[in-house]
This record gives C-alpha cells, structure tokens and sequence, in this order.
C-alpha cells in the first residue's frame, strides 16, 4: 500500500512538471498505477496544459479507459466549462474505449445540445451505442428537450444531428417493455 501510495503521489507530482516528457512519463506510469484521484488530477492537466504532446498523450489515455469507474469523473468533466475544447474527445472516449455511460443518457443529450457539431456527433455516436432500457417519462422529457434545441438551431448540419439525435432517444428500450 505504501508503494502504490508514493506512485500516486509522484504520479500527481510529475503532472505538474514543466518537462514535458516528465509529464508524458507520468501519463504513461499512470496507466499502470493511478486511480481515481490521478484520474481527476489528469483531467484538470488537460485543462490546464497548452502544449500538444501533453494533450495527445491525455487523449490517447483517455481512448483506452478499462475502468468504469473514471465514468462519473469523465461526466463530471464533459460539464466543466473550463474543458469546453475537449468535451468531444472527452464523449468520444467512451465509444474508444468502450466504457459504458448508459446511465448518463441525460447528461448526453444535454452535451450534444449545449455542445457544436464534433460534441453532438460524438454524444449522438456514444447514445446510439447504449443497449439500456428508460423509464419512458425520461425518454419523452429528453425527446421534448430535443424537439426544442432543433427549433432553435442555427446551424444546419447540427440541426441535422440533433434530428437523428431525436430518432434515437425515441428508440431507445423502455423499461418494462
């Protein structure tokens, strides 16, 4: 315990190095040995970092999550204004990775509604692919909020996104069906 307990803290350490290849090295270590806590400190690094490899590497980790528990932290994310720029590399990471946010379906279509195009395409990519079943109250609310945005988009191609959007929530499996 001890161990793993100084990996987190030099994980959580070398985050905040000023070498790059220091924190890529951190990215990659944590792989092996984060948890929840480096998870979260990684996430505000790519909120805070500007330098491309870093972002890449960040990127690269978050496309090959193996663990459900990041999904809470990555919603948490996908909200914070401050990752506004990455909120569709963040959506897309649960259909790269194939971690399961079913039981986030509204908090994806909010994304994909509050978000521009590459956000609702990768929200519209990752809802398509859950096989849960709703309680159709939720599913006719989110349908409704839907209908609304795609009366007040202005940009055709994501008007056309949220269309589809629309088709797939009403399909969505309802529970007790």
């Amino acid at each position: 315990m001890e161990s793993n307990s100084k990996s987190i803290e030099s994980i959580l350490k070398d985050f905040q190095a000023s070498d790059v290849s220091l924190v890529i090295d951190a990215i990659k270590r944590n792989r092996k040995d984060g948890n929840v806590k480096t998870f979260k400190a990684l996430l505000v690094l790519l909120a805070a970092t500007d330098e491309p490899d870093v972002e890449e590497a960040i990127i690269s980790f978050l496309y090959d999550l193996k663990d459900n528990e990041s999904v809470p932290s990555l919603i948490e994310a996908i909200q914070k204004d401050e990752l506004e720029y990455y909120r569709s590399f963040l959506a897309a990471s649960f259909w790269q990775s194939a971690i399961d946010g079913s039981d986030y379906l509204e908090d994806f279509v909010k994304a994909a509604i509050k978000g521009d195009y590459m956000v609702c395409l990768e929200a519209l990519t990752v809802i398509e692919n859950f096989d849960s079943a709703y309680p159709e109250h939720d599913l006719i609310d989110l349908e409704t909020d839907i209908l609304e945005a795609i009366d007040k988009e202005e940009n055709k191609d994501k008007k056309e996104l949220l269309v589809s959007l629309g088709d797939i929530v009403r399909n969505l499996p309802i529970e007790g069906e």
